[in-house]
């Protein structure tokens, strides 16, 4: 049996959680800074009013003059995801994270550790956040344990059939192009497609069709890929005014990414990805994770890595987390047998700083960066960035 965890509508009702607004009213998740102005997901009070997700913000401003716009908050989304997570974990499950809102675990194992399927979703279900309308099901393979969920059911294996067979076709993970050909044939429930021919499903919707199609009938057997659970490495820095320039914004994510490097160092471990979050001044987030191709603890690979990404920030940042998982093996990344001769250099300077900053504080060591290049007045055109050595 596998069970899953499902918050329906996730980034959402996170949204509306921390804008402290009610879930009965007319509400849209509005554009991120910067991205294409269309809304996202919205509540049952707006789709109600002819609100749908991708719509542009004026035309769903006209259909529902009452809407209420919040704003994206990816990084609050991320950590409210990543606490279900480890209270799943808690429960002894090994967990497979989904990106909207979703946890699959196997239950093979648990069952006589918490008294049974029906004690164990009743723990599944607590582990959800307050609020949120989260619900749990089962079902014997991942697509009918997700559908279970948002029934709120238990589904065995000798009803899988029947349960999924009613169910809209529009659940089934295809392109719209797909969806649209299965509506064209008068095809919109999962009975009627799990009934097609396979050398047709093949022959009309390639391999993602036959997926969907055996998903369909209750025969996707797909094997379920638990996450390893990080060691997280965390540093963060606020700023006391927003700041929108981007080489004051990379300094700080520089000093940043040395603080982990020290920090992965002594513990003897390398980064294997990490995760870069800022606040924006209108009181929502941005958020970009970033895998490496090898686990290392070199700051400066670590920054080629991460400093590109913040060029996507649209907005002046308020403050700046950067999250690291530092599961990696010791030594990973060593890619010379000598040292280089200004490496000796940079470590004696890097003590030295960190000496200094121990002592005075992080604000007795500064740089200046240029801001505003094209301004004549020096307090505009420069300010104070982290040193680095």
């Amino acid at each position: 049996m596998i069970v899953t965890a499902l918050t329906l509508l996730f980034p959402l009702r996170i949204a509306v959680l921390e804008a402290r607004v009610a879930w009965d009213d007319p509400i849209a998740l509005g554009p991120a800074p910067g991205e294409a102005q269309v809304i996202g997901q919205c509540t049952p009070a707006a789709w109600d009013q002819g609100v749908r997700p991708g719509l542009a913000v004026g035309e769903a401003l006209a259909r529902c003059p009452d809407l209420d716009l919040v704003v994206p908050d990816p990084d609050s989304v991320r950590m409210a995801a990543e606490r279900v997570t480890e209270r799943l974990e808690g429960l002894g499950a090994a967990v497979e994270p989904h990106d909207d809102g979703a946890w699959a675990f196997d239950a093979d194992g648990l069952l006589r550790l918490h008294g049974g399927l029906s004690a164990l979703m009743r723990r599944c279900h607590a582990a959800l956040p307050v609020g949120c309308d989260g619900r749990a099901g089962a079902g014997p393979t991942p697509f009918s344990s997700l559908q279970a969920a948002r029934a709120g059911v238990v589904v065995t294996a000798d009803d899988v059939m029947g349960f999924l067979s009613p169910l809209p076709a529009s659940r089934l993970p295809l392109d719209a192009r797909a969806h649209r050909l299965l509506a064209s044939l008068g095809l919109r429930q999962m009975g009627q497609v799990a009934a097609l021919p396979h050398a047709s499903v093949l022959d009309r919707l390639g391999k993602d069709g036959e997926r969907a199609w055996r998903m369909a009938r209750g025969e996707d057997h797909e094997r379920l890929s638990p996450r390893t659970p990080p060691e997280a490495v965390e540093e963060h820095m606020e700023f006391a005014e927003s700041v929108g320039a981007l080489m004051a914004i990379e300094s700080a994510a520089r000093m940043l990414i040395a603080r982990i490097c020290d920090r992965v160092l002594a513990r003897g471990r390398s980064v294997r990805s990490l995760v870069l979050r800022a606040r924006t001044w209108d009181g929502g987030s941005w958020t970009s994770t970033v895998a490496l191709r090898e686990a290392t603890a070199d700051a400066a690979r670590i920054g080629m890595a991460c400093i590109p990404r913040l060029a996507r920030i649209g907005a002046p940042v308020t403050a700046l987390g950067i999250e690291a998982d530092a599961g990696g093996p010791p030594g990973a990344g060593q890619m010379s047998l000598v040292a280089r001769p200004d490496d000796e250099r940079r470590q004696r300077a890097r003590a030295a700083l960190a000496q200094v900053r121990a002592a005075a504080g992080d604000a007795r060591v500064m740089r200046l960066v240029e801001v505003e290049p094209w301004s004549r007045l020096p307090e505009r055109r420069w300010a104070l960035g982290p040193y680095e050595a």
